[in-house]
């Protein structure tokens, strides 16, 4: 039966494939067809919900996240970019599918896409490419440009929770039962069916009120999911994930996800700033020894205390005995690294125009910290093309000095100075060295000779050796 069930599985691909040019056709059908021409359809049914039939896909090379990695990311969109707010003649993927070229061209080797399928953060049909970011042939173009440019390209996953089509639970592309749905949701349920039409589990993490939360150990959802990245990854060709909201549901699920898509990249927002607590989910997402596929996860602690520290002059919040007080202070190799993104940045439209040179200063001071140190940076695509050309120019000469020094996620860190008004530290890339200083104290240079000034501005200064 499961050879019957994994030769189900290769069908659907192979349909998927054949439909590459029209990528995103509502595999829902394709798997109904398939089912109506299979003998004694209600067991080889039961058998196709068996997340244990799906095949890995392979896994190629090491991941972007692990050790000596020089990957630099760009979140690829913010809130306001969506067509509630931005009509551009081909959407938004046709706007990053245009700035490939520069995209590839600064020095960003991976780039986080919004999410791909219709609803956006609250899914609704996920088979479904069309949606507010733009048309599913120009999210393929998109894609394309990215790779054409050398620019890895990572989908933005919502797992969590799903959408109905038309209603509360009318669950569609794939098509669900209600019984997918953690008994503790706000949905009330059917009170003419057991457990009122949801599972009989309750929640494994955080609600979503917005929308149904789904219950990962359920088998459908399971092997649906499997089936959905796997596809994302073959056919749409996406090469990693940003998973979204996994405080929602146990990080083992990630591990499994993960194991049978094999992604270059994944990075869970887990949004909590103790890093105990990102390091324990991130310990979930790999069962086995050296954990060398476990997920990253955005150091959230990294970006609350730079900012912070920008803010307030309290620099020696950096400092924990010698190594970074943020996640990179403990497991660098699976930290990604921010200022600020869609989450942290103020949900104003006209925020960005309008933000106060303080603002800006203090952003700034953030990327000098994280384009100087451990982890995989991300910046933020309203900060960089945005607020200016001169802005842009102070980003771009952090992200130049990073290349060319080699700073990798797990480059070493030495901390000369943490104190009020005060941040200094040497990182030490594979080709050169880096010191850089943050804070309104002029009472510290790099000791030694070789130094050059490589970048300055208020409140920081970079020297490269």
């Amino acid at each position: 039966m499961r050879k019957a069930a994994n030769a189900i599985l290769c069908a659907i691909f192979s349909l998927g494939s054949a439909a590459a040019a029209t990528a995103g056709a509502d595999l829902s059908s394709q798997i109904s067809d398939i089912k109506t021409r299979i003998p004694s359809a209600s067991s080889a049914v039961k058998e196709v919900y068996d997340p244990s039939s799906i095949t890995p896909l392979a896994q190629t090379g090491k991941r972007i996240d692990s050790p000596n990695s020089t990957a630099i990311m760009l979140q690829g969109f913010h809130w306001f970019a969506d067509s509630y707010w931005y009509h551009p003649p081909n959407g938004w993927w046709g706007v990053l599918a245009e700035k490939a070229p520069e995209i590839g061209k600064a020095g960003f080797n991976l780039i986080w896409f919004p999410p791909a399928a219709n609803g956006s953060y609250y899914p609704n049909e996920w088979y479904n490419f069309n949606g507010q970011w733009g048309t599913q042939p120009n999210m393929i173009k998109a894609i394309g440009a990215m790779h054409a440019n050398g620019v890895k390209v990572i989908a933005d996953i919502v797992l969590n929770h799903r959408n109905g089509k038309s209603d509360w639970a009318d669950f569609k592309n794939p098509d669900w039962p209600t019984y997918v749905i953690v008994q503790d949701d706000e949905w009330p349920g059917k009170s003419s069916e057991a457990n009122n039409g949801k599972s009989p589990s309750y929640d494994e993490g955080q609600g979503d009120g917005g929308c149904r939360d789904l219950d990962h150990r359920n088998p459908i959802v399971q092997t649906d999911t499997m089936r959905y990245l796997q596809y994302l990854r073959t056919v749409i060709k996406f090469d990693g994930w940003r998973y979204d909201m996994v405080k929602g549901f146990w990080g083992g699920h990630i591990a499994d996800y993960n194991r049978v898509s094999a992604p270059e990249y994944s990075v869970g927002e887990y949004y909590d700033t103790n890093r105990q607590t990102l390091v324990n989910w991130i310990d979930t997402t790999d069962q086995t020894n050296g954990k060398a596929n476990a997920s990253s996860a955005f150091d959230f602690t990294t970006r609350y205390n730079i900012v912070n520290a920008a803010e307030s002059g309290h620099y020696e919040i950096l400092n924990d005995g010698g190594r970074a007080s943020g996640l990179i202070g403990w497991w660098p190799a699976k930290a990604t690294t921010f200022v600020d993104n869609h989450d942290t940045a103020p949900r104003d439209v006209n925020f960005m125009s309008n933000s106060s040179t303080e603002y800006r200063v203090q952003r700034v001071i953030g990327y000098a910290y994280i384009l100087t140190h451990p982890g995989i940076p991300c910046v933020f695509w309203a900060h960089y093309f945005d607020l200016g050309d001169t802005y842009k120019k102070q980003i771009q000469k952090l992200v130049d000095i990073r290349r060319q020094a080699g700073i990798t996620n797990t480059s070493p860190l030495y901390i000369a100075a943490a104190q009020q008004n005060l941040y200094a530290a040497i990182v030490t890339g594979q080709k050169q060295q880096v010191a850089v200083k943050l804070g309104s104290s002029w009472d510290w240079n790099p000791p030694g000779q070789g130094w050059t000034l490589a970048a300055s501005g208020d409140r920081y200064a970079v020297w490269t050796k």
